[in-house]
C-alpha cells in the first residue's frame, strides 16, 4: 500500500473529512488532497504530524505493509438475556416477568371480569329478592312484602335490609370494573414493554 492510499486509509478510518485533517496538521485541504492523489508527498514534519492525527507511528504509516484490520468487538450481550440473571442469583424469575409479565396483567383483568360478573348476578339477585310493593294491605309499618308474581302492577321498591344488600353488591361490581380495568391496562403496557427489549 502506498503513502498516499494510507494517508487516505487512516483519514476514512478515523471519520475524518480532509478539511479536519488538514486543520490538524496545520496545511490546507488542497494539500491533503494532493497527499491522497498521489501528486505531491508530504515533508518529515508533516509526516510526523500525519502519524499523531491518525494514532499510528511513522513506520507503520511509511511502510508498504497493508494496515492490520481491527476485529470488531463482539456485541454485547442483549439487555435481558436469561443466563445474565441466573448469575445474579434471581434465576429466571427477572426475565420471565420482563418477557411475560403481561400474562399478569391478563390473569388481573380475568379476576376482575369474575368479580364483575358475582357483583353483577348479586345484585339482580338481590334486587330481584327484596323487592316490595306498595300493596293495598298495609301492615303496621305500610309495607307489605309482595312476591314478583303478586305484585300486578302495582309501585314497585326495595327494603331496607335490601338496600345494604345492594349496596354490598354494588361495591363488588364497582371493585371488579376497576380490577378488570387495571388488568387491561397492564397487560397492554407491559405486552408493548417486553416488545420493546426483543
Amino acid at each position: 500500500m502506498t503513502l498516499n492510499e494510507k494517508i487516505q486509509y487512516y483519514r476514512k478510518k478515523n471519520k475524518l473529512s480532509q478539511e479536519e485533517l488538514a486543520a490538524r496538521v496545520g496545511v490546507s485541504r488542497q494539500a491533503v488532497s494532493k497527499w491522497e492523489l498521489g501528486d505531491a508527498t508530504p515533508e518529515v514534519d508533516k509526516l510526523v504530524a500525519l502519524a499523531k492525527a491518525f494514532g499510528v507511528t511513522t513506520d507503520e504509516l511509511l511502510s508498504s505493509k497493508e494496515p492490520e484490520t481491527e476485529t470488531p468487538p463482539p456485541p454485547p450481550p442483549p439487555r435481558w438475556e436469561h443466563s445474565d440473571y441466573r448469575r445474579r442469583g434471581f434465576g429466571s424469575l427477572v426475565w420471565l416477568i420482563q418477557r411475560y409479565g403481561w400474562l399478569a396483567g391478563v390473569y388481573i383483568a380475568l379476576s376482575g371480569a369474575g368479580i364483575t360478573l358475582v357483583g353483577g348476578l348479586a345484585r339482580f339477585g338481590f334486587g330481584r329478592m327484596f323487592q316490595v310493593t306498595v300493596g293495598d294491605y298495609f301492615d303496621n309499618t305500610g309495607w307489605d312484602v309482595m312476591l314478583p308474581e303478586q305484585t300486578m302492577g302495582m309501585p314497585m321498591g326495595i327494603s331496607s335490609m335490601g338496600e345494604v344488600f345492594l349496596t354490598i353488591a354494588t361495591a363488588i361490581l364497582t371493585v371488579g370494573v376497576v380490577i378488570l380495568a387495571a388488568g387491561i391496562i397492564l397487560a397492554v403496557v407491559l405486552y408493548r414493554k417486553g416488545r420493546k427489549g426483543d
